[in-house]
């Protein structure tokens, strides 16, 4: 007798199958009504279909073909169960088909689904030939098995897809800075470029306060230092991280005197005040030779008239640029600084070039360096010589959009407050000498009240600034016209014939800031009243630009609003001030709000909000950069160059102390001991204590 036809015999197979795979539904769905949860769902659904005794009346649903009440909840409920576990007319079929393979082949099909899942977070070994044995399993399946290729191919699919990241980030080419910031990000190329306007971060739809009091009111009765009165800081904060500060704040903001909506700085943490805004402004700094800076040069000449340690800090970024352009050359790895025939090069000058422009990047990730592992850590409280800190690139950073400057960040980075008492008394004979200048000299301004005093943001003719410097030359520093032809000046020190200021001079004017030690910054009445014009040009400029209120950028930040006067300060003539002045918590202007508000008790002790807002932009502003998050490797700044960013591991990573160390060889007399240099940032009576 005959058995059944082939085509009978596979009918018959797959409709044991069938059953055997409804079979398996059937005990799925047993086991979740069988569920303590799915009866839990029952009564719910049950319940809120009737009326409670002291429910309000509920409108019974319409007739309707489609489920309603409990019905549509029970199927809706499904229906996103099924989406969680990803379940659907294809991966029904696909399970169907699983089922027709043999042990071996749904063996190898779950080993690689488990392969697959783990290797998000740990690399694959593709010598097991996994992939190889799938291809294998899925070339002999029937197009009646196409659920099943579906299912194991799409994930393979959207894996390869996910290899490579969207949008691409780095360009050939592009592994260096250009002078006026642009290109940091390939798909918005002009984000951040010195000249841009200022962005607004917060949109406020509050009403408009019709009343503003005048900016002189407003300092003098909350911002301006009653004569003969300093707040010690209480974290024993000296100034020189307040110098570190000045230079971070004249890198993001250089506001155009005639247009204060323009910022004619980059927006990046790029030193700029070192090197300039344009290739123009490099070219003036270098000398163009062995990738070299002239000698203890800078370009932003703002930071002529500030404290004279200011200025020595960028001597010392100045030689570090130096120091790195020579050591590169030294080791010249791979002859990658070589020109000539047959080498990377071609002329000198593009070695002059390459060594300048990798040179500089070295600098920069020092720079960062200092602003993670000695700045920050002040800022949060954490020792210098401790082992944590806040890392932002902790996490991997593929930024694609740039970073662009605010006007709300532009009022949080002025700590005219935290100046020392040594520091105050001579700003406030450089500002009367200053003002006396400047009434002479100024003309017919589009924004008056703005600030044309240079201490602030800056003076965009070169000219009204030659004229300022030459009084505060004759007042202060008394160089001969041969030094200032050398490069611009610095106050208690003077420039040799090779343009080079004395080891000694730069090092007294920091660890003159390093003894001093800083004021309180919040709470208000703790301004130097020689700021007067400076500050009240920033209040206008605020206005000017529609800068939000105080407590809409504490809803941005999604931080709680200051509901009363006394939650501002802890003065209560500060207190009192604020209601004659604003009569509402609400009111009060974002620039008076930040200077005037309580501190944080720990740290650097900036006022709440004005920290929180820091950390947040010290965060953007290195995970933003193309530069910094995906530029400082090996391969643009050579193994010695990136070895050099890293710092010292004896000293937490730090790269300030070995700067300081090496970069004033001929200092003794000034240089700073193995203790100053463990905690710079602090007088060394504080840390004594």
């Amino acid at each position: 007798m005959l058995g059944p036809s082939p085509i009978a015999k596979q009918e018959q197979q797959q409709q044991q199958r069938q059953h055997r795979f409804n079979d398996f539904l059937i005990m799925i769905k047993h086991d979740m009504q069988e569920s303590d949860l799915w009866k839990f769902f029952e009564v719910v659904v049950t319940k809120m279909g009737q009326k409670g005794r002291d429910s309000s009346p509920i409108v019974p649903p319409t007739p309707s073909s489609a489920p309603t009440g409990a019905k549509w909840t029970l199927n809706a409920l499904a229906d996103n169960a099924k989406a969680l576990l990803h379940i659907n007319s294809t991966n029904t079929g696909a399970l169907k088909d699983f089922f027709t393979l043999s042990p071996r082949d749904q063996y190898t099909l779950l080993a690689a689904t488990v392969e697959r899942l783990l290797s998000k977070n740990s690399p694959t070994n593709d010598r097991r030939n996994t992939f190889e044995n799938v291809m294998n399993i899925l070339g002999r399946l029937g197009p009646e098995q196409s659920d099943l290729m579906a299912v194991v191919t799409q994930p393979l699919i959207e894996m390869y897809h996910t290899d490579i990241p969207k949008p691409f980030v780095n360009y050939v080419g592009q592994q260096f800075r250009s002078a006026d910031g642009s290109n940091n990000s390939p798909l918005y190329p002009s984000v951040g470029k010195a000249g841009n306007n200022y962005v607004r971060s917060v949109t406020s739809t509050s009403r408009n306060n019709p009343n503003l009091p005048s900016p002189k009111d407003v300092f003098h009765k909350l911002l301006k230092r009653p004569d003969g009165v300093f707040e010690e800081h209480k974290g024993g904060i000296n100034m020189l991280l307040f110098y570190l500060a000045i230079i971070i704040t004249h890198d993001l903001f250089y506001t155009d005197p005639s247009d204060p909506m323009r910022n004619l700085t980059t927006s990046y943490l790029d030193m700029s005040s070192l090197y300039g805004y344009s290739r123009a402004d490099q070219e003036s700094v270098r000398q163009m030779d062995l990738g070299l800076l002239k000698p203890d040069q800078w370009f932003d000449k703002r930071l002529v008239i500030q404290p004279a340690g200011v200025a020595s800090l960028m001597v010392m970024f100045s030689r570090n640029h130096n120091f790195i352009a020579k050591k590169l050359l030294e080791i010249n790895e791979n002859e990658r600084f070589s020109y000539g025939p047959g080498k990377r090069l071609k002329t000198k000058q593009e070695q002059d070039e390459k060594l300048f422009q990798t040179a500089r990047l070295v600098n920069n990730g020092c720079y960062v360096n200092i602003i993670i592992h000695d700045y920050i850590r002040t800022i949060n409280g954490t020792a210098a010589d401790s082992d944590f800190f806040l890392d932002p690139f902790a996490t991997p950073s593929n930024p694609t959009d740039g970073n662009a400057v605010s006007i709300e960040f532009n009022a949080i980075y002025r700590w005219h407050a935290a100046i020392g008492k040594e520091d105050s008394e001579w700003l406030t004979e450089v500002m009367n000498l200053l003002m006396a200048k400047m009434q002479a000299t100024r003309k017919e301004e589009r924004y008056p009240g703005l600030d044309s005093s240079l201490i602030n943001k800056g003076v965009q003719s070169d000219s009204i600034f030659d004229q300022l410097l030459k009084g505060f030359n004759e007042h202060f520093v008394k160089a001969t016209p041969e030094e200032l032809a050398r490069g611009l000046p610095i106050a208690g020190a003077h420039r040799a014939e090779d343009g080079a200021f004395a080891d000694t001079d730069i090092l007294r004017a920091l660890k003159n800031g390093y003894k001093q030690r800083a004021s309180e910054l919040g709470n208000g009445l703790n301004t130097p009243a020689a700021l007067e014009h400076v500050e009240i040009a920033g209040i206008n400029q605020a206005r000017i630009l529609d800068t939000c209120y105080f407590n809409d950028f504490r809803k941005f930040l999604r931080l709680t609003t200051l509901d009363t006067f006394e939650d501002f300060s802890e003065k209560k003539e500060v207190q009192d001030a604020l209601k004659e002045l604003y009569g509402h918590p609400d009111k009060v202007e974002l620039y008076a709000g930040l200077m005037i508000e309580r501190v944080k008790p720990t740290g650097l002790r900036l006022p709440y909000t004005m920290g929180r807002a820091i950390l947040s932009d010290a965060v953007n502003l290195l995970r933003n950069d193309r530069i910094l998050s995906k530029e400082l490797t090996p391969a643009n700044l050579t193994n010695w160059g990136y070895d050099y960013t890293l710092g010292d591991p004896q000293a937490n990573n730090r790269i300030f102390p070995t700067m300081l160390s090496n970069l004033f060889p001929n200092g003794s007399t000034e240089a700073f001991t193995m203790e100053e240099l463990r905690t710079l940032f602090q007088t060394p009576e504080f840390n004594k204590q």
